[in-house]
This record gives structure tokens, sequence and C-alpha cells, in this order.
């Protein structure tokens, strides 16, 4: 397989052999979490039709459809503690009848995955080292969220005089700055749309 045909959310065979110990092993599906920065590598998480074995932790993930039909009719499990990063050279395409098929994961169960992945992750760490984490990625997500408009603004403004599809999204800004620290959005915007912010703020207060 060539790495441009691996994409995030998609279910293929990976080839997890050499390992050690306790690491979980052998040619076994993997769904694809991230594509690397570095167009080779991907971080998989490891799944198996047994719920036990190799993994501490497993969460069923029920019967997935779109597997061949000699797989879909078992229940999938993910080993969440035994996500890894692979070189692309350790993938290989699924194919039903000799063709080709590109299973993926319904988008609702693939962001509950990364919920699950993310609280594994973060097992050891105490309570309120964890609600600092949380926030803290909260208000980056939220601070993206006001960009991406500030942007869409600009876009509005090249194309169009519309006043009444700005004046929304300067409105929907304005709801979300009231969730996020000011520093928080002062570091994570832009200095382009930084400014665009406050001459919002401005305008309206």
């Amino acid at each position: 397989m060539k790495y441009s045909d691996i994409k995030p959310q998609n279910i293929y065979y990976v080839d997890f052999e050499p390992t050690k110990g306790n690491e979980f092993r052998g040619n076994h599906l993997a769904l694809v979490l991230k594509l690397n920065k570095d167009k080779r590598t991907a971080v998989v998480l490891p799944l198996t039709s047994s719920p036990s074995g190799v993994g501490g932790n497993k969460i069923s993930l029920g019967f997935i459809t779109s597997l061949p039909t000699n797989l879909k009719t078992s229940k999938t499990f993910a080993v969440l503690d035994q996500t890894r990063t692979v070189d692309y050279t350790r993938f290989k395409q699924i194919d039903e009848k000799g063709k080709p098929i590109f299973p993926t994961i319904p988008n609702k169960l693939y962001l509950d995955i990364l919920v699950s992945i993310s609280s594994e992750t973060l097992f050891n760490i105490p309570l309120d080292e964890k609600l600092y984490i949380y926030e803290n990625l909260y208000f980056q997500v939220l601070s993206k969220k006001i960009q991406d408009l500030a942007y869409h603004i600009i876009k509005e403004r090249q194309k169009s005089d519309c006043v009444k599809n700005i004046a929304s999204i300067e409105a929907e800004i304005l709801e979300i700055i009231n969730s996020v620290p000011r520093w928080s959005w002062e570091s994570h915007v832009n200095k382009d749309v930084g400014e665009i912010i406050h001459e919002i703020l401005k305008k309206m207060y």
C-alpha cells in the first residue's frame, strides 16, 4: 500500500511483528487514528474479536458492518492500551472475494473511541491535573473556533457587502468569547484575525 491510501477512521490489516513482552502481536485489524507529519507513519488502535488476551483495557465496538462478511458477524473489540505508531509498510488493504474494500468506523463511534483513548492515556493522572488538561484543551478548541469564524468574516468582506452574514458571524464569536478567558484566545489566534476580534469587541461593548 502507498501511504496516501491510508485514511484516518478506516480499518486495515496491520502486521504488528516484531514485538516484545506483552505487546499486541500478529497480523490484526487496526483502526487508523492519526497520520503523522513524516508522511510515513500512522497511529493505530489494534482491533480484535477476542474480549480477552493481550490488553488490559478493551471496549466492545459491537458489530462493524463495513467489514468483510467473515468478520462482521463477530463483535469487534478495541485494545485501548495498545495504541501504536507503525510504518506504512506494515499496512495491508482489506479485500473481499479479491476486491479491495474500505471498512470505516461510524463517526459517532469514532469520536467515542477517541474519548475513551484520552481517558486511558490520562488514567494515572490525579483528578485536579486531569481537569487542568481538559480545561486547557477545551479553551484551545474554542479559540480555534473563534479564529475560523474570524477568517470567515475576512472571506465575507472580500466577496460581498452582505452585512447580515457578517453580523451573524460576529454574534457567534461573541457568544463563544464569553466562555473563553481572554488570555486563552489571545494566545491561540493569529495576529490578523486577532485584530478583527478586537474590532468586534470594541463595536459591541
